[in-house]
C-alpha cells in the first residue's frame, strides 16, 4: 500500500515538473532593466544636454520571442516624472505607459516593472509618453522573434535595427514657444522661409496670389529646423558586410516630427513587413516613412563597394546614412527638395487652385458618429462608393511611379496582408468622422477644430467594429497613432488590407481605418508628430462602461494641462517705441499693446482679454489708456483674418467711438520684411504706419519705421 502511494506520489511530482517546465518553455520570462538619466551629447560641435535609456541614444534594442513574458523595470535617475510606452505591442492597458491615462508616471528616484506577455511577432519600439521627452533622446527599439519563421522568403544573412530619428540643439520646449509664438524663427534656421522674391524667382506670382486669397498661410512641410538627422545615433555610420549577402533592415523612425525618405545605392528594397506585421513582399527604390512607424525590407550587398542606405528629411533639410559592404563609398541618388512655391503633387493631393473646400470649413468639421448595422456596410466587400474617398490618396501613392515623380506618399496600395483581415461581420459598425483641423500662425493642433482639453473622448463599446474616417483638413501631414489596437487601412487590397498601428494622413487627404474593439478601458490615439501631440491634436478612445484605477483617476487631470506660453516683440527707435506683450494658452491670451512718443509725450496703451474662436476669429475686450486728456476707456471688438492674409481689428469703446485697424507684414526676402499698418477712430481720425526690418538673429532686429503720429526714424525691434 505505501509503495503505491509512494508510485502516486512520484507520478504526481513528474506530472508537475512536466507542467512548470513546459509552461515556461511557454512563457520564459525575459528581464531587462533600464535607467533613464541625463546624458551630455554633442552631434554639432556643441556640447548639450540630453536623455538617454542606459546611457545610450538609442536606448538598447529589447530581444523577445513570440511568446514570452516581458519583464522590464524602469529606473528614473532625472529630477523630473518620465515614462515609458511600448509603441506598438498589444499589452494590457496598465502596462502602456501613458503618463495620467493609463500608468502613473514614474517619478524621480523611483522604480516601474512593466510586465506583459509578448503576444505578436515583429519590429517596434519604445518611447517615453512624458513631455517633450521623446526629442530629447528617450526612445529605443523592440525586435520579438516569430514562433516560426516565414516560409515563403529565403531568410536573410544578416539583420540590422535601424533607428532613424531628429536632433535640436534647442530646448523642445523652447522650439514649441517658438511655434507657439508665431515666430518664422523656424522657417529661417532651415531656409524655408517663403518670401516676396522667391515668389517672383520660382514664377509663381499667380499660385502665391490665390494662396493669400484663400488665407492660407505660406507652404511649409515640416515645423521644426532639426540640427541633425541620426541613424542610430550616429549622422554617418557603416555596417560591414560581405558582398553578395542580404541583410534584413529593421528600421524605426523615432523623429519627433520628421518624415524620412529611405533609399538605398545597392538597389531595390523588398520590403516584407510594415509596423511589425508581414506583409506580402513587393520591390522599391523609395520609401517615404511617417513618423513612428517601421519596415522591415531586405537588400542585397552588390560584388563591391559600401553602398549607401539614405533617410533624407521629408523637407529636404539633411540626412543620415549607413554605407553598407565594404570597400569604396557608393553614394545614393539625391532627393530633390520639394519646391515650396509650387504647390503640386509633389506634395498636396492637389493644387491649391483645385481645391473646393471652403477655408472656412479649416477648424470647424462635423463631429459625425453613428451606428449603423453590420449588414448595411460589409467592409470585406466595400466598393469605392462605399469608401467614398478613403482609398484616393492611396490610388495617387500607388501610381505614382518613383521616376516620374521622385517624392511620392507612403505606399500604402502595395501593402497587401497575408491573410485576410476582415472584421467579424456579425457586429456592429460605429462610424466615426474625424477632421484633421489646426491653425499653423498659432499653432494650435486640433479634431473636430478641438484640443484634447475640449473634447477629450470618442466613445466606443466593445464587441463592435469602430470605422474612423480621417479627413485631413491642414496642409501638414499627420502620422495618427492608436494605442493598444490595431487597424485596417483600407486599400485597393480589400479583405487582404494591411494592418498598421500608425498611419500618415496626408495634407487634404483622406484615408478609412477600421478595427475590432476587443480590448477595455482607455487608449490614447494621437498624431505622432510630437508638437502637434502636445498642442492637441490628440483623443482619448475609451470604452463605454469602463472603469477607471483609482490612482489614475485621482491624477487624471494633468492629462488635460494646457501650458502657458508667454513673448513679447518691441521696438526701441529715434522716435518712439511701440510693441506687444502677451500670455497665452490654447483660447485665452492676456496682451498689452502700446505705442509712444519720445519727444511728444504721447502715449496709448491697450490692455485686452482675448479669446481665440478659431484661425479667422479673435474676440476681445478690455482697456485703452492714453494721456490725452488722461482718458480711459473701455473696449470691445474683434480680430478677423481678411484675404490676402491682412489682419484686421474693429472695436467700440464705452464713449460710442469706434476704430478700424487694417496691417499686414510681408517677407521680402529671408532677412527683409517689410510692414503697414492703416487705422480710423472717429475720435482721432486717420494715423499710419509703415517700415521695414532686417533680421540679425533670433532675438534681434534692425527696424526703420515712420509712423503718421511720431515722425521717422530708426533703431531695433527685441523679439523675447
Amino acid at each position: 500500500m505505501k509503495s503505491r502511494k509512494k508510485q502516486l506520489l512520484l507520478i504526481l511530482l513528474g506530472f508537475t515538473a512536466i507542467f512548470f517546465a513546459a509552461n515556461k518553455t511557454i512563457a520564459e520570462v525575459k528581464e531587462y532593466n533600464l535607467e533613464i538619466d541625463y546624458k551630455a551629447v554633442n552631434y554639432t560641435g556643441k556640447e548639450k544636454m540630453a536623455m538617454s535609456v542606459n546611457n545610450s541614444i538609442p536606448g538598447p534594442t529589447l530581444y523577445f520571442k513570440e511568446g514570452d513574458v516581458a519583464k522590464i523595470n524602469v529606473t528614473n535617475n532625472m529630477d523630473v516624472n518620465t515614462s515609458v510606452h511600448w509603441h506598438g505591442i498589444l499589452l494590457p492597458n496598465r502596462e502602456d505607459g501613458v503618463s495620467y491615462l493609463t500608468t502613473p508616471p514614474i517619478k524621480p528616484g523611483m522604480t516601474y516593472t512593466y510586465q506583459f506577455p509578448i503576444k505578436h511577432s515583429g519590429t517596434y519600439w519604445y518611447h517615453s509618453h512624458t513631455g517633450l521627452q521623446e526629442q530629447k533622446g528617450v526612445y529605443g527599439s523592440i525586435v520579438i522573434e516569430p514562433k516560426e519563421q516565414r516560409a515563403d522568403i529565403e531568410q536573410p544573412d544578416i539583420e540590422q535595427v535601424l533607428v532613424l530619428s531628429d536632433w535640436t540643439d534647442q530646448n523642445p520646449h523652447g522650439v514649441l514657444r517658438d511655434l507657439k509664438r508665431g515666430s518664422e524663427y523656424q522657417s529661417f534656421k532651415k531656409g524655408t522661409t517663403q518670401t516676396v522674391l522667391g515668389v517672383i524667382k520660382n514664377k509663381a506670382v499667380i499660385e502665391n496670389f490665390k494662396r493669400s486669397l484663400r488665407r492660407m498661410p505660406p507652404m511649409d512641410i515640416s515645423d521644426v529646423a532639426y540640427d541633425s538627422f541620426l541613424i542610430n545615433g550616429e549622422p554617418q555610420s557603416t555596417l560591414k558586410v560581405e558582398p553578395g549577402q542580404t541583410v534584413r533592415l529593421r528600421i524605426i523612425n523615432a523623429g519627433g516630427s520628421t518624415y524620412f525618405y529611405l533609399n538605398y545605392a545597392g538597389g531595390n528594397m523588398k520590403v516584407i513587413a510594415a509596423d511589425g506585421v508581414d506583409v506580402d513582399t513587393f520591390d522599391t527604390d523609395r520609401i517615404l516613412m511617417a513618423v513612428a512607424e517601421t519596415y522591415d525590407v531586405i537588400v542585397t550587398v552588390p560584388d563591391d563597394g559600401a553602398y549607401e542606405f539614405r533617410a533624407t528629411a521629408q523637407d529636404g533639410s539633411g540626412y543620415a546614412s549607413l554605407f553598407i559592404g565594404e570597400g569604396e563609398q557608393v553614394m545614393t541618388q539625391d532627393i530633390p527638395k520639394p519646391n515650396l512655391y509650387k504647390m503640386d503633387h509633389s506634395h498636396m493631393m492637389m493644387d491649391h487652385s483645385e481645391m473646393k473646400m471652403d477655408e472656412s470649413e479649416s477648424d470647424h468639421g462635423d463631429h459625425n458618429m453613428r451606428t449603423m448595422a453590420h449588414d448595411d456596410h460589409d467592409m470585406g466587400n466595400m466598393s469605392q462608393a462605399d469608401m467614398k474617398h478613403g482609398s484616393m490618396d492611396m490610388d495617387m501613392s500607388d501610381t505614382m511611379s518613383t521616376l516620374a515623380n521622385p517624392r511620392p506618399l507612403p505606399p500604402y496600395n502595395k501593402l497587401r496582408a497575408l491573410e485576410p483581415t476582415t472584421l467579424p461581420s456579425q457586429n456592429d459598425t460605429r462610424e466615426v468622422v474625424l477632421n484633421l483641423t489646426g491653425d499653423m500662425e498659432r499653432y494650435v493642433w486640433s479634431i473636430n477644430g478641438m484640443t484634447l482639453n475640449e473634447d477629450d473622448k470618442i466613445l466606443i463599446r466593445k464587441g463592435e467594429n469602430v470605422r474612423f474616417v480621417l479627413v485631413n483638413k491642414t496642409m501638414m501631414h499627420h502620422p495618427m497613432h492608436l494605442h493598444g489596437h490595431f487597424f485596417r487601412v483600407l486599400n485597393d487590397q480589400g479583405e487582404y488590407s494591411p494592418l498598421k498601428h500608425t498611419v500618415d494622413v496626408p495634407p487634404m487627404g483622406e484615408v478609412v481605418i477600421e478595427f475590432e474593439a476587443n480590448e477595455d478601458k482607455d487608449w490614447f490615439f494621437h498624431c505622432h508628430i510630437l508638437y502637434h501631440m502636445k498642442s492637441g491634436m490628440s483623443r482619448i478612445v475609451s470604452y463605454e462602461g469602463s472603469v477607471m484605477d483609482p490612482d489614475i483617476k485621482e491624477i487624471r487631470s494633468n492629462l488635460y494641462q494646457d501650458p502657458i506660453y508667454y513673448w513679447a516683440d518691441f521696438t526701441i527707435l529715434s522716435q518712439m517705441t511701440d510693441g506687444i506683450a502677451a500670455i497665452s494658452n490654447t483660447r485665452n491670451t492676456i496682451s498689452a499693446r502700446w505705442k509712444a512718443g519720445w519727444e511728444e509725450k504721447e502715449y496709448e496703451i491697450e490692455l485686452t482679454y482675448n479669446r481665440y474662436i478659431d484661425r479667422f476669429i479673435t474676440v476681445f475686450g478690455g482697456v485703452d489708456i492714453t494721456n490725452e486728456e488722461q482718458k480711459t476707456r473701455g473696449i470691445f471688438g474683434i480680430r478677423y483674418l481678411l484675404p490676402l492674409l491682412i489682419d484686421s481689428t474693429v472695436w467700440v469703446d464705452t464713449d460710442a467711438d469706434f476704430r478700424i485697424i487694417l496691417d499686414k507684414e510681408m517677407q521680402l526676402t529671408e532677412r527683409l520684411s517689410a510692414f503697414g499698418e492703416l487705422q480710423y477712430d472717429t475720435e482721432s481720425k486717420w494715423e499710419w504706419k509703415a517700415g521695414g526690418a532686417i533680421m540679425i538673429n533670433k532675438w534681434l532686429s534692425l527696424v526703420g519705421q515712420y509712423y503718421s503720429e511720431f515722425g521717422g526714424g530708426g533703431g531695433i525691434k527685441i523679439s523675447l
